[in-house]
């Protein structure tokens, strides 16, 4: 066995659970409930599970899989494969849990918060012929409360987001960096895809269990089931509730860009309306005609400077009376 594999193996001793560190997979007690590997190889993953009457597909590149999450039922076998973390990058660890009617065989590769929860529940449960059902719905379970609180944080941002652009004055909303803000808000559209996938298999999961009766053969079981399907139903509601609120958001925020570029334009179109008439007289008196009559007037500078100056006042009091400056 290389050194970067750890393996725990729980057994039922005295009617309950029990931790023991197995130095090698030959080493794995027959009677173990449960096989939690931390960090093995592709090949060790793959023996350890063929050791254990299980099988597993992983591709060529140690312990990483080619789909973002999985389910399936082969024969008395569940498979999952889950991409979790707790940290903000959600697809930065992963966890594949094997299951059939004898035991339970979770591999992990990075932190994966789910697991960890169940092996540390695992020392107050009581064994049974139902352990291993129980232990997949700690995990289950412990995958619902991180979306939880994922979706608490990610509905904190977008109120922050919101109050930020809608609850400021307009010259303090002006100062506002609305594309760092719409980058933001698309990282955590971003987050929510990943989230809601999430969510889908663990969905999928607990319906699997609560159909196969292999996998539900108490009333303990079928109720703890019946109760992550509960939590299941509503944080995919709280969910879709975050999702709508971040794409309003967004398009609110495309909207705010919208009226700024407007704006901006519009005083471009301000400038060139008022200037645009004394740029049109100077045009004319700046013709290199021999016989100009204006030319000979004593007054004729000042009178070009006072139509000038007449040409651009106008306009502005148009523009005035229109109320675009104003907005």
């Amino acid at each position: 066995m290389l050194s970067g594999m750890k393996i725990t193996a729980y057994v039922i001793d005295e009617g309950r659970l029990v931790p023991l560190n197995v130095a090698a997979p030959r080493e794995i007690p027959a009677r173990a409930i449960w096989v939690d590997v931390v960090e093995p190889t592709r090949d060790e993953a793959i023996e350890l599970a063929e050791q254990l009457g299980l099988h597993i597909e992983v591709d060529e590149a140690d312990l990483s899989f080619e789909v973002y999450g999985h389910v399936e039922v082969e024969g008395d076998q569940l498979m999952i494969v889950m991409q979790v973390d707790g940290s903000d990058d959600l697809t930065s660890a992963k966890g594949v849990i094997l299951m059939n009617t004898d035991r339970l065989v979770t591999f992990r590769s990075g932190s994966v918060p789910e697991i960890e929860a169940a092996a540390s529940a695992a020392a107050d449960m009581e064994g049974g012929p139902d352990a291993q059902s129980r232990l997949v719905i700690k995990i289950l379970s412990k995958a619902i409360e991180v979306a939880s609180k994922t979706l608490d944080s990610a509905e904190a941002e977008v109120h922050r987001s919101a109050r930020t652009l809608f609850s400021t004055t307009a010259s303090v909303r002006a100062e506002v960096d609305l594309e760092d803000l719409l980058s933001d808000i698309g990282r955590l559209q971003t987050q929510m895809v990943a989230l809601r996938y999430r969510h889908s298999l663990i969905s999928r999961v607990v319906e699997i269990l609560r159909r196969d009766p292999r996998f539900s053969s108490t009333v303990d079981i079928r109720e703890e089931l019946e109760l992550a399907a509960s939590e299941c139903v509503s944080v995919g509601d709280f969910a879709r509730s975050v999702d709508e609120q971040s794409s309003r958001l967004m398009d609110s925020t495309i909207g705010f860009i919208g009226l700024r570029q407007n704006a901006s334009a519009r005083w471009f179109s301000i400038v060139a309306t008022v200037f645009m008439p004394p740029t049109l007289l100077g045009a004319i008196w700046g013709m290199n005609f021999k016989y100009m009559p204006e030319l000979d007037d004593p007054y004729a500078y000042a009178l070009a400077l006072m139509l000038m100056l007449l040409s651009a006042t106008v306009p502005l009091w148009v523009v005035h009376r229109m109320g675009w400056l104003r907005r």
